[in-house]
């Protein structure tokens, strides 16, 4: 899943939660809002887009600007002020706010809730009226009244239904059986500090319910005594789980995002070291009679090119900014080819098999990596599933879905398709699971042991090669995924061999444009042993200058994207305006996010991703000159 694709699910969930979320720069401006915002405040979100913190919130709206440096050192703030509406009417509302860095600047996501109502109840409970028992009764926060042995007094019904107990379950029930066992220590020290002190203005722990859920609460307490002996504590608190979410996606997400920059930006100088080893590998090892000793310390050299390019791969794909190279392979040698790495992956007690229909009968349209990265994490998953042993089965065959029998595979249309299947003998999942088990960020592992984006981002990867996925399991009775994609009936892309291309020469003249020294001179190296004429040139203006001179009649430019100065793009489009019959060929290292930034798209056919080698060179310059 992609930066804009986690974007969209990101305001989907926001925008429908019932908590109001507000994203503040420096200024006190709006940058975002969500819809419960605009519509507890009674106005439309473009007209609440207009105004400022100041306009709604007249006791901190004023003071943003003395108050943001000590906001920001401390990175996170909880506080109650009140709230303008557009009607004039004052709200008390309590608001839980981070400060975030996104891009260059800082804002402030706050979630506010309306807390009128939670502050009239308690002005009503600290007169203990029996006027006030509707109140109590009909309250949305979460009351509860313990006594000093942690055994229930009285509880509200918002908080039966928060924790799934009935009126009876809770007489036999203590504080101590609802304490999350995660935080304990601080929920027994708060008790503790409620009985002694009297009073805690702010409480912020978690409780479980009785179907186990974990319930993320925030309030106050206070004692009430009799002879200087502690009676009974009161406590309002409000269930803050979506909240806490929201916030923990938003800075998942903002993570994510900083991670993803940093390995695009490292993929792109790693794919330039590449092209020179490839590259020269490639190139010399043509030129070896067959049985020099040297040959073999090349193809090494030559596979640790490849495999640091499919390291590469791997590296944006796990930051979403996976680069798309489509081709026609054979996922059963796909299959076969990662069994080796699977069986590393996982523990001797399970047992491990493979099944791949005969060579070249898996034929489907993929980028290999990305299979490569899905079948990975299904197996993770499996591997996961089974800590105490079991089966693994991967398995590639063929299916022909007919019309009348479609329906019964999830709606897959019919056809024939290519079937990737990994069965596992593990825990198995219900299914309010499998519901949610392809949702970003959703888990079932223990934390710190899952990023809940594995099966996301498979199912993303799967999608995007107009496949489908089906999921059959039951608990303890293991899982298997099916993965359909269609089958094809080109043949496989092979290799470019060196023999291949001493038929892929060409006469013509190509000016290579770079500005690492490297690259021009690998690539001139490459294309002059392929016959072509080549010119170089380390910047965009020195390309301009040399065409603008004309001494040469260039065939075609060959030009990297991102540059200091004038970026490619600019330089093909000042080129064409110059002489409309050379071809361009755009190449570059960088994703595809980044591309589209400087104007060139990387599924247009004048487009090769580095890191280059000679022989894909070869074919994509024909291919461009025919």
């Amino acid at each position: 899943m992609d930066n804009q694709e986690l974007n969209i699910v990101f305001k989907r969930v926001v925008d429908t939660a019932t908590v109001e979320f507000y994203l503040i720069d420096a200024e006190g401006r709006f940058a975002y809002v969500n819809q419960a915002a605009a519509r507890n405040l009674g106005y439309s979100e473009a007209e609440l887009l207009d105004l400022s913190l100041a306009d709604i919130d007249p006791e901190i709206g004023p003071r943003v600007g003395q108050l943001w440096p000590e906001w920001k050192r401390q990175g996170k703030l909880w506080l109650e002020t009140t709230h303008r509406t557009k009607s004039g009417q004052i709200v008390q509302k309590e608001v839980d706010a981070v400060c975030v860095t996104l891009g260059t600047a800082d804002y402030i996501c706050a979630f506010a809730r309306d807390i009128t109502e939670r502050k009239r109840m308690e002005s009503a409970l600290r007169e203990n009226g029996e006027q006030y028992r509707d109140l109590f009764e009909s309250a949305g926060d979460l009351i509860q009244f313990v006594r000093p042995d942690g055994t229930f007094f009285q509880v509200n019904p918002a908080w039966r239904a928060t924790f799934g107990y009935s009126a009876e379950e809770v007489e036999k029930l203590t504080i101590f059986d609802l304490i999350d066992p995660d935080c304990s220590n601080h929920c027994m020290e708060t008790f503790q500090r409620v009985l002694e002190q009297g009073r805690v203005d702010r409480i912020e722990t978690s409780f479980v319910a009785k179907n186990g859920d974990k319930i993320m609460i925030q309030g106050a307490a206070n004692c009430r005594y009799e002879n200087g002996k502690p009676q009974m504590t009161r406590c309002i608190f409000r269930n803050v789980s979506e909240e806490k979410r929201l916030q923990a996606q938003l800075l998942q997400s903002q993570k994510m995002e900083a991670i993803g920059r940093l390995t695009s930006g490292v993929a792109h100088d790693f794919n330039n070291l590449l092209t020179t080893i490839l590259s020269y590998s490639e190139l010399y090892l043509r030129r070896l009679p067959e049985g020099d000793p040297l040959s073999e310390a090349l193809r090494a050299i030559r596979d640790a090119g490849i495999r640091g390019a499919a390291l590469t791969r791997q590296l944006l794909t796990f930051s979403r900014h996976q680069v798309v190279d489509v081709r026609v392979i054979d996922l059963s040698s796909v299959v076969s080819g990662l069994s080796s790495m699977i069986r590393r992956l996982i523990d001797p007690s399970i047992h491990f098999a493979v099944e791949v229909a005969p060579c070249g009968q898996g034929r489907i349209l993929a980028d290999q990596h990305q299979i490569e990265q899905v079948l990975l994490n299904l197996a993770i998953n499996a591997r996961d599933a089974m800590p105490d042993g079991g089966v693994l089965t991967i398995s590639c065959l063929e299916e022909v879905l007919e019309q009348e029998e479609f329906s019964n595979f999830g709606n897959i249309g019919p056809g024939r398709y290519v079937v990737l299947v990994v069965s596992d003998t593990g825990e198995g999942m219900s299914a309010e699971v499998q519901e949610h088990i392809f949702e970003p960020f959703f888990t079932t592992k223990p934390q710190g042991k899952g990023t809940g984006l594995g099966l996301a981002t498979a199912y993303g990867i799967v999608k995007q090669h107009s496949g489908y996925i089906v999921v059959r399991s039951e608990p303890g009775k293991g899982a298997t995924f099916r993965l359909y994609f269609p089958r094809v009936e080109a043949p496989v892309e092979a290799a470019v061999t060196g023999a291949a291309l001493e038929v892929l020469q060409g006469s013509e003249t190509i000016l290579v444009v770079d500005d690492e020294p490297d690259i021009l001179a690998v690539i001139r190296h490459a294309l002059e042993s392929m016959g072509y004429t080549v010119l170089t040139a380390p910047s965009a203006a020195e390309a301009l200058h040399l065409i603008e001179e004309g001494r040469e009649r260039i065939d075609l430019l060959l030009t990297d994207v991102v540059m200091p100065g004038m970026t490619g793009h600019g330089l093909a489009v000042r080129v064409q305006a110059i002489d409309p019959r050379i071809r361009v060929l755009f190449m570059s290292g960088y994703t595809d996010s980044m591309l589209e930034e400087h104007g060139v798209s990387r599924t247009h056919a004048n487009f090769i991703s580095k890191p280059l080698s000679p022989g894909d060179l070869a074919i994509k310059l024909r291919k461009m000159l025919a």
